[in-house]
């Protein structure tokens, strides 16, 4: 998870300089492949990295959250997993037309287990809500609006870089809580009842 966000935020810089600022494709190359190339590099093994990082937190995300949190982390597993791998076939950018429901899975995961650390269910919402921004971004702005205000580059910022920082702020915040929780001294065996 924590290396899928990172692969993210590192790449969106180089993405957005061969795209450019606007719906028009400026074409740039890098190490010979343009810009369709790099957007789906951008995002495809990022999502599958936070899938499979998604997939090893089953337990801690799942384990008290009851049948809500277990929809939603379903949810959330398919909504990263077909843009991952529509990405990866494609080698190219999509856009986030599954964001809706990977919105809706970490709010039901957030909402269902409370036994996860505050930090960990706040950082679940704020993803809800960069989700739901990159539908609403893609879906409601015109690109004539977007042109003149380098949306694109606003885009970005949103779905790829605040969102990829909020995938390694979860990843730190599991395994921190796994960490904690697996030092921690045990305490006496309770005593037996007759």
């Amino acid at each position: 998870m924590i290396a899928g966000g990172a692969l993210m935020v590192v790449l969106w810089p180089f993405y957005t300089r061969l795209h450019g600022p606007t719906s028009v494709d400026e074409d740039g190359t890098l190490l010979g492949q343009g810009t369709e190339f790099w957007g789906g590099m951008m995002e495809g093994p990022s999502l599958l990295l936070i899938a499979l990082g998604l997939a090893g937190s089953h337990a801690p995300l799942t384990r008290q959250g009851g049948r809500k949190a277990r929809v939603g982390f379903v949810l959330a597993l398919i909504a990263l997993t077909i843009p991952a791998l529509a990405n990866l076939v494609t080698l190219s950018l999509w856009p986030p037309i599954l964001a809706p429901v990977l919105g809706i899975g970490l709010i039901l995961i957030a909402a269902g287990n409370r036994a996860l650390p505050g930090l960990s269910r706040a950082v679940l919402v704020v993803l809800a809500l960069l989700a739901a921004f990159a539908f609403l971004w893609t879906a409601l702005v015109r690109p004539d609006v977007l042109d003149r205000i380098d949306g694109y580059r606003i885009y970005g910022l949103g779905a790829n870089v605040l969102f990829g920082l909020g995938w390694i702020l979860l990843g730190a915040s599991l395994v921190r809580n796994v960490e904690t929780v697996d030092t921690r001294e045990p305490g006496p065996a309770p005593s037996p009842r007759s």
